[in-house]
């Protein structure tokens, strides 16, 4: 059996994209059936535009009044005396070894601090971003950029802090780092102001590297939620029995009579991790239309669910019981003022028993003193004060500070579960409190007082999944497939599933991309992987009429380089259209270097070498330390037959990046096509010792060692591969012709056998069969 090193090389190292040998006749899923009535009337919609706060507030004084002064008010506001919190008064903050003035000159604040290529200067502070707990500042810069400044105010104490101190730890951001203050993290056009700011039109301009970013009102004001005002100014006017009553007052978005996921759908866009494809259009509600919500996996979230990076609420609550019971934020929170309606026991009393649930039979702590003060737990805050553990929210809902001083809670509602600690190193609410105490410590109380049954958790589930373990796969699926589950804990389950090349597997993956749901069928297009070119395609093709952008562009790239012409002329048009899509919004994203990173695989996979070069040197310009990026360019230099260039950036990559064990399987691959053996074999090796069960590595390292002749060698590494993976065709056929080749005519009639039982489909199994019987 011949070592095949140009086939070899790119079958699995480049990115998936199928030859179609057929033509297809595309399904209409039941979910496009569901949503085409919704998409219909949004197209209905006659133009209208923002009108400001001023024509709100004459009618809606109450609400007017709430909102004045809020988070939302206070979100941007233009840098003034009235505006600015922070000490100016020509304030110096020491931090790190360095001396930062903060001082006000002709009315105008300023901030001596280093600038981009690291050396102090003084620059302009023109707006203010948020109020309390921290106020920040942005400053700017050409181009039309406004920059974070890493100098940040807490309102609380009255004091300056550097994030870095709190963000970042023991590491040093250093100038030309993506998270350095001038670098493309702390950019506010593409980082903070679709959410701090009205009617936000980013326009990033790739082609000069710039912005022309503009907005409607600087804050969060009315028509940020309730849509552009002016068709409901119109209706307003008319006497009141001549108003119709069919259109929503004249508002795009409805707001009164909500379950709480559509009133959770007006939140989400910015109350959520998420990335984002465009500008946000008020007649679009559907999430997937402009934005993919981050999914529950590490490091955003804990391996169960928990919040642990800045996720934003949505990813937690729609988790919670809560949700699934039909609560909605405004049983919590005031939607214009946005506090919290009751910071005591009362607000979760509103649904739960008091003689149940306010009780020390239930929570086992103490009640505060009449008219003490209750203390709320927070992690920089671990004293124990009488009453702090009989509050629902201390337990219920542990949080977390980010932005250095932002004490934000988890939203998902959940029981603590010391024993997840233990089993999973994941936070519980008990240590929050009892941080002398240990896990076990806590889990022999909770025992105690709720008795010794254990509920499994999908958070196991997960870290089993995460760890290629066969055993989660049952339930993986199961969480995938049951609509009863919630469904941030589906849409993750798919996620996971796809890191299992199991048929059982892949075919929950299949059935995931006809789901309802439009976060489980993206997931599902993100994961579906099957060696069956013609079943890819099956599955894939009907996906680019799915009413969602967001599926119909990741089905497009994946089937990018599909010929046009063996398409067929309807999935050809559907597939030059979803590509159109999927370009348009990664050039809406050009701006971070994932978007250029997709940009450089539309073109690579289109035929455009130069354009994908380019966009890979982008995205490596905003971001120097992108491995992924270096990948995909050394990938392109390998089909260019630029070898040496390959290598270079892939042991950059390794060097950078060691924990990047798969780095070393692209190295192999790429050595083997260079002829340099010994270090093919070598990355082989080591690819394996840090995933032995890699039945990629072991085959190709099968194949290798067998063109060299180390045949004993080559048979134990083809064996391994298979039994990692019983059923794969690859694996299968190398064993074949590895015994017909070496003449073992019992093994080869085995291993022939099962693959015409497995494929009989395919002819490779009968050519087989008979070269074997011939041995």
């Amino acid at each position: 059996m011949p070592f095949n090193t140009q086939g070899y090389s790119m079958k699995y190292w480049k990115m998936a994209g199928l030859a179609a040998t057929i033509l297809l006749v595309l399904t209409f899923p039941v979910y496009l059936l569901r949503v085409a009535g919704s998409m219909a009337n949004a197209e209905k919609v006659e133009a209208v535009y923002f009108t400001g706060r001023e024509s709100c507030g004459e009618c809606h004084k109450k609400e007017f009044d709430l909102w004045a002064g809020s988070h939302h008010d206070m979100a941007m506001d233009s840098a003034t005396e009235n505006s600015v919190l922070g000490n100016f008064n020509n304030f110096e903050f020491v931090c790190r070894g360095h001396t930062h003035r903060l001082y006000k000159k002709n009315g105008m604040f300023f901030v001596n601090t280093q600038g981009p290529d690291g050396n102090f200067s003084d620059f302009q502070v023109a707006y203010t971003f948020g109020y309390t707990p921290l106020q920040q500042y942005l400053v700017p810069f050409p181009g039309g950029r406004l920059q974070c400044l890493p100098l940040a105010w807490d309102s609380e104490n009255n004091r300056w802090f550097h994030l870095a101190d709190t963000m970042y730890g023991c590491n040093t951001v250093k100038p030309g780092d993506w998270l350095y203050w001038t670098g493309q993290a702390q950019n506010w056009n593409s980082m903070c102001a679709d959410c701090h700011s009205t009617n936000i039109k980013k326009n990033f301009i790739p082609e000069s590297n710039s912005y022309q970013t503009s907005w409607s009102e600087i804050d969060v004001s009315c028509e940020a939620c309730h849509g552009p005002a002016s068709a409901h100014i119109e209706w307003a006017a008319l006497p009141e029995d001549a108003r119709p009553g069919h259109v929503n007052a004249g508002l795009l978005v409805k707001t009164k009579e909500l379950n709480n996921r559509e009133q959770l759908n007006i939140c989400v866009r910015c109350h959520s991790r998420r990335s984002v494809s465009g500008d946000f259009d008020h007649r679009h509600p559907e999430l997937l239309e402009y934005m993919v919500p981050q999914l529950a996996i590490p490091p955003e979230y804990h391996i169960d669910g928990q919040i642990n990076d800045e996720v934003f609420v949505y990813g937690s609550f729609v988790q919670s019981k809560m949700f699934e019971n039909d609560v909605k934020c405004s049983d919590c929170h005031d939607v214009h003022s946005l506090k919290t309606k009751d910071n005591s026991n009362g607000l979760c009393l509103q649904c739960h028993r008091p003689d149940i649930y306010n009780s020390p039979e239930h929570h086992f702590h103490q009640l505060p003193d009449d008219g003490g003060q209750v203390f709320l737990s927070n992690r920089l805050k671990p004293d124990y004060v009488k009453g702090s553990g009989s509050q629902c929210v201390n337990c219920h809902m542990a949080g977390k500070y980010y932005m250095g001083n932002d004490y934000r809670r988890d939203h998902s509602f959940r029981v603590p579960r010391p024993d997840l600690s233990v089993r999973l190193g994941t936070p519980n609410a008990c240590n929050d409190c009892h941080t002398d105490k240990s896990a076990a410590w806590a889990q022999t109380y909770i025992q105690k007082w709720y008795g010794i049954k254990i509920r499994g958790h999908y958070g196991e589930t997960f870290a089993m999944a995460r760890k290629g373990d066969p055993g989660a796969l049952p339930l993986l699926t199961l969480y995938a497939e049951n609509e009863l589950f919630p469904l941030m804990i589906r849409a993750t389950a798919v996620h996971l599933l796809a890191g299992y090349s199991d048929s059982a597997a892949v075919a929950a993956i299949e059935k995931a991309l006809d789901d309802p749901e439009a976060l489980v069928r993206h997931s599902a297009v993100m994961g579906y992987r099957t060696s069956n070119a013609l079943l890819y395609e099956k599955k894939m093709l009907p996906l680019l009429n799915d009413p969602v952008k967001a599926i119909r562009a990741e089905a497009a790239i994946r089937l990018s380089q599909v010929p046009g012409q063996v398409l067929g002329k309807a999935s050809a048009k559907a597939l030059k259209a979803a590509l159109e899509e999927y370009k348009n919004n990664n050039l809406y994203m050009a701006d971070f270097p994932g978007g250029q990173f997709n940009l450089g695989i539309l073109y690579d996979n289109t035929g455009k070498p130069g354009l994908a070069e380019n966009a890979y040197r982008q995205s490596l310009r905003i971001d120097p330390g992108f491995a992924q990026a270096k990948v995909n360019l050394a990938m392109l230099y390998n089909r260019q037959k630029k070898n040496n260039e390959a290598e270079k950036l892939l042991l950059e990559v390794l060097a950078e990046n060691p924990a990047m064990v798969e780095i070393n399987y692209s190295l192999a691959l790429l050595y083997a096509e260079m002829e340099k053996y010994d270090k093919s074999r070598y990355c082989f090796i080591k690819t394996i010792e840090a995933e032995p069960l890699n039945s990629r590595a072991l085959y190709n390292l099968g194949l290798l060692e067998n063109s060299l002749g180390n045949t004993e060698t080559a048979e134990k590494h083809l064996q391994n591969a298979l039994k990692t993976e019983p059923q794969n065709f690859d694996f299968l056929y190398a064993m074949c012709t590895f015994y017909v080749q070496h003449k073992h005519k019992e093994k080869a009639l085995h291993y022939s056998e099962k693959l015409k039982q497995l494929f009989p489909e395919n002819p490779a199994g009968s050519q087989l069969l008979q070269a074997a019987r011939k041995l």
